[in-house]
């Protein structure tokens, strides 16, 4: 089973998605089954839709309990090796 590449205070770029966006950069904190804990540097309320990507890593999640520390985000959706994808390489066109 293929996992998530991480390491502590490690730099990520974190969106937030939906009615408020947000973006700027984060620190990954921790990673606990499908829970990621991230610093950010700019708030985001509980239950926004956020995008987090690093080393050509993507998470898609759920903020969860937000405190002036940091956030924990449930992750949904993760794609492992988006710098691979072949149609980038070929340059399709929508």
């Amino acid at each position: 089973m293929r996992e998530l590449n991480w390491k502590p205070e490690q730099s990520v770029e974190m969106t937030v998605l939906g009615d408020t966006p947000g973006a700027g950069s984060a620190r990954l904190l921790e990673l606990s089954g499908k829970r990621l804990r991230l610093a950010a540097a700019f708030p985001v309320a509980a239950g926004a839709a956020v995008r987090v990507a690093w080393d050509g890593q993507l998470v898609l999640g759920e903020a969860l309990q937000t405190d002036p520390s940091g956030l924990w985000v449930e992750i949904h959706h993760m794609l492992l090796d988006a710098a691979e994808l072949s149609w980038q390489k070929q340059g399709w066109q929508r």
